[in-house]
């Protein structure tokens, strides 16, 4: 099914950042002529108009948006439905929390949100169904809204997707495939060769990471059963000791309430 033009946000159609892609395939064309367009060159891109035109002329049938680091962020959630056709409650977490413009991808089994924030890396794909994107990317645009038409602020629930599916750090040199084995935020070991015993110490936290650090801390909490009081205690007390400088109480508190929203 092409592009339904009428149920893309306006923000998205303000843009000068579209391109096009021909059925079953995701390389990116440009709209305004023959050849391929590029995620890294604007002047391949075109305006929303050239992206119509180009669906309904039935040059091409589908319409693409670039992520260019502006502060617009994607998450693809591949496999979001089950076999029972409802969506998983990992897909429906994701979007409950961002609350922001979502989209059923072209092949039916899969949602795409676009909102407004950041992330700590420029894309990443974490090789098990889930990929975000603040740059370097694009997404085939249906406009086949799954919930919320407006796009929206959702740093939260950006962070929460984060703590989620990408707590790991990239491999070196690259910005996909994160090493699973390592975590956003995680203790460090150390052997005692007298005694043979080993100790732990969490690294400190410098400012940019603090936030994610927490929230990914806060997400570990809350799976391991940790109510109110104790998640908000463990999170404060990790705030003082390890986060330079400590974030605001207020912030953390913040962070305390989001993890509230979600099941043990």
């Amino acid at each position: 099914m092409p592009t339904q033009m009428g149920a893309v946000p306006p923000e998205m159609r303000s843009l000068t950042r579209w391109v096009s892609a021909k059925p079953g395939s995701k390389l990116p064309l440009r709209c305004d002529g023959p050849g391929a367009a590029s995620v890294s060159d604007p002047a391949t891109w075109c305006d929303w108009d050239g992206a119509v035109t180009a669906v309904r002329s039935g040059r091409r049938d589908w319409a693409g948006f670039v992520f260019a680091g502006d502060g617009l962020v994607g998450i693809d959630i591949d496999g979001a439905f089950g076999d029972d056709g409802l969506p998983t409650d990992e897909a429906m977490e994701a979007v409950m929390a961002c609350r922001s413009y979502t989209e059923v991808s072209r092949g039916g089994r899969g949602l795409h949100i676009v909102c407004r924030g950041e992330l700590p890396f420029r894309g990443r794909n974490n090789r098990a169904g889930w990929e975000a994107y603040a740059e370097g990317r694009y997404f085939l645009i249906t406009g086949r809204v799954f919930a919320f038409g407006e796009i929206a602020d959702a740093q939260d629930g950006i962070d929460l997707v984060v703590a989620r599916h990408f707590a790991a750090r990239p491999h070196a040199g690259g910005t996909d495939g994160p090493r699973r084995d390592e975590r956003v935020w995680a203790p460090e070991w150390s052997l005692d060769g007298a005694t043979g015993r080993f100790s732990m110490d969490m690294p400190t936290v410098p400012p940019g990471s603090r936030h994610i650090s927490l929230v990914s801390l806060g997400g570990q909490l809350r799976s391991a059963g940790a109510g109110e009081g104790a998640l908000l205690a463990g999170l404060m007390e990790a705030n003082a000791r390890w986060m330079s400088p400590p974030l605001p109480d207020a912030e953390v508190r913040q962070v305390a309430r989001s993890m509230q929203r979600y099941r043990r």
